[in-house]
Protein backbone atom coordinates (compact mmCIF):
# COMPACT_ATOMS: atom_id res chain seq x y z
CA UNK A 1 0.00 0.00 0.00
CA UNK A 2 1.04 3.18 -1.28
CA UNK A 3 1.69 6.49 1.42
CA UNK A 4 -1.76 8.78 1.15
CA UNK A 5 -0.90 11.59 -1.02
CA UNK A 6 -2.04 14.66 0.96
CA UNK A 7 -3.88 17.56 -0.64
CA UNK A 8 -2.75 21.46 1.28
CA UNK A 9 -6.09 22.38 -0.39
CA UNK A 10 -8.41 20.00 0.55
CA UNK A 11 -6.65 20.48 4.17
CA UNK A 12 -7.86 24.01 3.91
CA UNK A 13 -11.29 23.66 2.53
CA UNK A 14 -12.31 20.59 5.17
CA UNK A 15 -10.53 22.81 8.14
CA UNK A 16 -13.42 25.60 6.88
CA UNK A 17 -15.98 23.45 6.71
CA UNK A 18 -15.52 21.96 10.18
CA UNK A 19 -15.54 25.00 11.90
CA UNK A 20 -18.72 25.95 10.62
CA UNK A 21 -19.82 22.17 11.28
CA UNK A 22 -18.81 22.18 15.19
CA UNK A 23 -19.80 25.03 15.67
CA UNK A 24 -23.48 23.97 14.46
CA UNK A 25 -23.70 20.94 16.02
CA UNK A 26 -22.21 21.60 19.31
CA UNK A 27 -22.56 23.62 21.89
CA UNK A 28 -19.34 23.90 23.48
CA UNK A 29 -16.07 21.52 22.79
CA UNK A 30 -13.30 21.31 25.98
CA UNK A 31 -10.00 19.82 25.84
CA UNK A 32 -7.72 19.04 28.52
CA UNK A 33 -4.17 18.19 27.48
CA UNK A 34 -2.36 15.99 29.96
CA UNK A 35 1.03 15.90 27.29
CA UNK A 36 4.87 17.10 27.91
CA UNK A 37 6.89 18.73 25.44
CA UNK A 38 6.70 15.37 23.67
CA UNK A 39 9.35 16.59 21.04
CA UNK A 40 10.25 14.78 17.70
CA UNK A 41 10.22 11.38 16.84
CA UNK A 42 7.20 8.66 15.82
CA UNK A 43 4.18 8.97 17.43
CA UNK A 44 1.35 6.92 17.39
CA UNK A 45 -2.10 8.41 18.63
CA UNK A 46 -5.30 6.11 19.67
CA UNK A 47 -8.80 7.21 20.31
CA UNK A 48 -11.86 5.73 20.97
CA UNK A 49 -14.48 5.18 18.53
CA UNK A 50 -17.95 5.76 19.56
CA UNK A 51 -19.43 7.66 16.56
CA UNK A 52 -19.30 9.16 12.57
CA UNK A 53 -17.60 12.60 14.14
CA UNK A 54 -14.49 10.73 15.01
CA UNK A 55 -13.07 10.61 11.68
CA UNK A 56 -13.21 14.44 11.23
CA UNK A 57 -12.38 14.66 14.53
CA UNK A 58 -8.88 13.69 14.71
CA UNK A 59 -8.03 15.52 11.36
CA UNK A 60 -9.15 19.10 13.26
CA UNK A 61 -7.44 18.16 16.23
CA UNK A 62 -3.91 17.59 14.46
CA UNK A 63 -5.08 20.62 12.48
CA UNK A 64 -5.55 22.91 15.76
CA UNK A 65 -3.71 20.99 18.34
CA UNK A 66 -0.99 18.52 16.88
CA UNK A 67 0.30 20.29 13.60
CA UNK A 68 2.01 17.36 12.70
CA UNK A 69 1.97 15.49 9.53
CA UNK A 70 -0.27 12.96 10.22
CA UNK A 71 -1.78 9.97 8.89
CA UNK A 72 -4.88 7.94 9.70
CA UNK A 73 -6.29 4.62 9.75
CA UNK A 74 -9.51 4.31 8.22
CA UNK A 75 -12.05 1.36 7.55
CA UNK A 76 -12.62 0.07 4.00
CA UNK A 77 -16.22 1.70 3.98
CA UNK A 78 -15.78 5.34 4.66
CA UNK A 79 -12.72 5.80 2.28
CA UNK A 80 -15.03 4.09 -0.10
CA UNK A 81 -18.11 6.08 0.71
CA UNK A 82 -15.73 9.24 1.49
CA UNK A 83 -13.14 9.13 -0.62
CA UNK A 84 -11.86 12.85 -0.15
CA UNK A 85 -9.97 11.42 3.61
CA UNK A 86 -7.59 9.64 1.36
CA UNK A 87 -6.57 13.44 0.66
CA UNK A 88 -5.93 14.79 4.06
CA UNK A 89 -4.09 11.54 5.29
CA UNK A 90 -6.17 8.81 5.54
CA UNK A 91 -5.40 4.87 4.26
CA UNK A 92 -7.92 2.21 4.17
CA UNK A 93 -8.11 -1.03 6.55
CA UNK A 94 -10.76 -3.81 6.63
CA UNK A 95 -10.13 -5.48 9.86
CA UNK A 96 -12.17 -8.64 8.71
CA UNK A 97 -9.30 -9.49 6.49
CA UNK A 98 -6.02 -10.36 8.09
CA UNK A 99 -3.88 -9.78 5.06
CA UNK A 100 -5.71 -6.29 4.16
CA UNK A 101 -5.13 -5.74 7.95
CA UNK A 102 -1.32 -6.42 7.91
CA UNK A 103 -1.03 -4.55 4.58
CA UNK A 104 -2.24 -1.35 6.35
CA UNK A 105 0.02 -2.08 9.56
CA UNK A 106 2.95 -2.28 7.61
CA UNK A 107 1.68 1.48 5.78
CA UNK A 108 1.71 1.99 9.04
CA UNK A 109 5.35 1.31 10.41
CA UNK A 110 6.61 3.19 7.48
CA UNK A 111 5.43 6.06 7.91
CA UNK A 112 6.57 5.83 11.85
CA UNK A 113 9.91 4.95 10.61
CA UNK A 114 10.00 8.21 9.12
CA UNK A 115 9.18 9.98 12.28
CA UNK A 116 5.23 10.68 11.16
CA UNK A 117 2.91 10.61 13.31
CA UNK A 118 -0.79 7.86 12.57
CA UNK A 119 -3.64 8.01 14.42
CA UNK A 120 -5.65 4.72 14.70
CA UNK A 121 -8.93 3.43 16.26
CA UNK A 122 -7.74 0.17 18.54
CA UNK A 123 -11.61 -0.74 18.50
CA UNK A 124 -11.51 -1.82 14.76
CA UNK A 125 -15.57 -0.32 14.30
CA UNK A 126 -17.85 2.25 16.46
CA UNK A 127 -18.66 0.81 20.05
CA UNK A 128 -20.90 2.39 22.37
CA UNK A 129 -19.42 5.02 24.38
CA UNK A 130 -20.09 3.12 27.85
CA UNK A 131 -19.31 -0.02 26.77
CA UNK A 132 -16.69 -2.20 29.11
CA UNK A 133 -14.85 -3.61 28.14
CA UNK A 134 -13.56 -2.29 24.65
CA UNK A 135 -12.32 -4.74 21.65
CA UNK A 136 -9.29 -3.75 21.38
CA UNK A 137 -7.22 -4.82 18.50
CA UNK A 138 -3.18 -6.06 18.26
CA UNK A 139 -2.34 -3.42 15.84
CA UNK A 140 -0.71 -0.69 17.97
CA UNK A 141 0.75 -3.29 19.91
CA UNK A 142 2.39 -4.64 16.77
CA UNK A 143 4.16 -1.37 15.82
CA UNK A 144 5.41 -1.43 19.53
CA UNK A 145 7.38 -4.27 19.07
CA UNK A 146 8.78 -2.98 15.78
CA UNK A 147 9.58 0.48 16.91
CA UNK A 148 11.41 1.02 20.00
CA UNK A 149 11.21 4.57 20.76
CA UNK A 150 7.48 4.60 19.98
CA UNK A 151 5.23 7.57 21.82
CA UNK A 152 1.95 6.01 22.20
CA UNK A 153 -0.57 8.70 23.01
CA UNK A 154 -4.11 7.78 24.26
CA UNK A 155 -7.14 10.09 23.74
CA UNK A 156 -10.66 9.91 24.85
CA UNK A 157 -13.30 11.43 23.35
CA UNK A 158 -16.65 12.11 25.29
CA UNK A 159 -19.77 13.28 23.54
CA UNK A 160 -22.64 14.40 26.17
CA UNK A 161 -25.71 16.47 26.57
CA UNK A 162 -25.44 18.65 29.43
CA UNK A 163 -27.54 21.28 30.75
CA UNK A 164 -27.84 22.58 27.09
CA UNK A 165 -29.92 22.62 23.89
CA UNK A 166 -26.90 20.92 21.64
CA UNK A 167 -24.61 18.20 22.96
CA UNK A 168 -20.72 19.03 23.95
CA UNK A 169 -17.65 17.36 23.25
CA UNK A 170 -14.93 16.78 26.36
CA UNK A 171 -11.31 15.83 24.79
CA UNK A 172 -8.64 14.41 27.11
CA UNK A 173 -5.48 13.66 25.61
CA UNK A 174 -3.49 11.46 28.10
CA UNK A 175 0.02 10.84 28.72
CA UNK A 176 2.79 9.64 26.75
CA UNK A 177 2.51 6.04 27.56
CA UNK A 178 6.73 5.63 27.57
CA UNK A 179 8.06 2.91 25.59
CA UNK A 180 10.23 0.97 28.12
CA UNK A 181 6.55 0.14 29.74
CA UNK A 182 6.05 -2.88 27.61
CA UNK A 183 9.61 -4.18 28.02
CA UNK A 184 9.12 -8.31 28.33
CA UNK A 185 5.64 -8.22 27.50
CA UNK A 186 4.15 -10.08 24.53
CA UNK A 187 1.85 -8.66 22.17
CA UNK A 188 -1.12 -9.98 24.19
CA UNK A 189 -0.11 -8.30 27.21
CA UNK A 190 0.68 -4.92 25.58
CA UNK A 191 -2.76 -5.05 24.09
CA UNK A 192 -4.37 -5.74 27.37
CA UNK A 193 -2.22 -2.88 28.87
CA UNK A 194 -2.99 0.23 26.33
CA UNK A 195 -6.87 -1.55 26.50
CA UNK A 196 -6.76 -0.70 30.75
CA UNK A 197 -5.36 2.60 29.91
CA UNK A 198 -7.66 3.91 27.62
CA UNK A 199 -10.40 2.53 29.19
CA UNK A 200 -9.17 4.61 32.19
CA UNK A 201 -8.78 7.61 30.50
CA UNK A 202 -12.45 7.68 28.68
CA UNK A 203 -13.84 6.98 32.74
CA UNK A 204 -12.20 9.73 34.01
CA UNK A 205 -13.67 12.09 31.92
CA UNK A 206 -16.98 10.46 32.49
CA UNK A 207 -16.55 10.79 35.95
CA UNK A 208 -15.28 14.57 35.52
CA UNK A 209 -18.44 15.43 33.97
CA UNK A 210 -21.06 13.40 35.95
CA UNK A 211 -19.22 15.25 38.78
CA UNK A 212 -19.14 18.58 37.17
CA UNK A 213 -15.46 18.78 37.88
CA UNK A 214 -14.46 20.55 34.30
CA UNK A 215 -12.16 23.16 35.70
CA UNK A 216 -8.90 21.64 33.90
CA UNK A 217 -10.58 21.53 30.77
CA UNK A 218 -9.96 24.49 28.32
CA UNK A 219 -12.75 25.88 25.92
CA UNK A 220 -11.54 24.27 22.26
CA UNK A 221 -14.18 25.46 20.08
CA UNK A 222 -17.42 27.26 21.01
CA UNK A 223 -21.03 26.73 19.44
CA UNK A 224 -23.82 29.42 17.64
CA UNK A 225 -26.24 30.68 20.48
CA UNK A 226 -28.95 28.08 21.28
CA UNK A 227 -32.50 28.15 21.89
CA UNK A 228 -32.15 28.91 25.58
CA UNK A 229 -29.85 31.61 25.52
CA UNK A 230 -31.90 33.62 22.53
CA UNK A 231 -34.85 33.35 24.68
CA UNK A 232 -32.92 34.52 27.64
CA UNK A 233 -31.61 37.17 25.80
CA UNK A 234 -35.10 38.43 24.43
CA UNK A 235 -36.34 38.27 28.19
CA UNK A 236 -33.24 40.38 29.10
CA UNK A 237 -34.03 44.44 30.33
CA UNK A 238 -31.77 45.17 27.40
CA UNK A 239 -33.64 43.74 24.21
CA UNK A 240 -36.34 44.50 26.10
CA UNK A 241 -35.74 48.46 26.04
CA UNK A 242 -34.14 47.78 22.16
CA UNK A 243 -37.52 47.00 21.28
CA UNK A 244 -39.77 49.99 23.12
Amino acid sequence: MNKPKKSLKTEILLTSFLNLQFKKHFYKIYIHDQRSAEGSGPKLYVMNHSNWWDGLLIFYLNRKVMKEDSYAMMSKKGMTDFPFFGKIGAFAVDPASPKDLMRSLKTSLSLLEENKSVWIFPQGKEEHIEKRPFTYMNGPAYLAERISNLKIIPIAAYYTFRHDQRPELFIRIGHTVPPDRFSGLNRGEITNDLRVIHEELVSSVREDIINEQTDQYTLFKSGSKTASEWLQWMKSPLHKRSIK
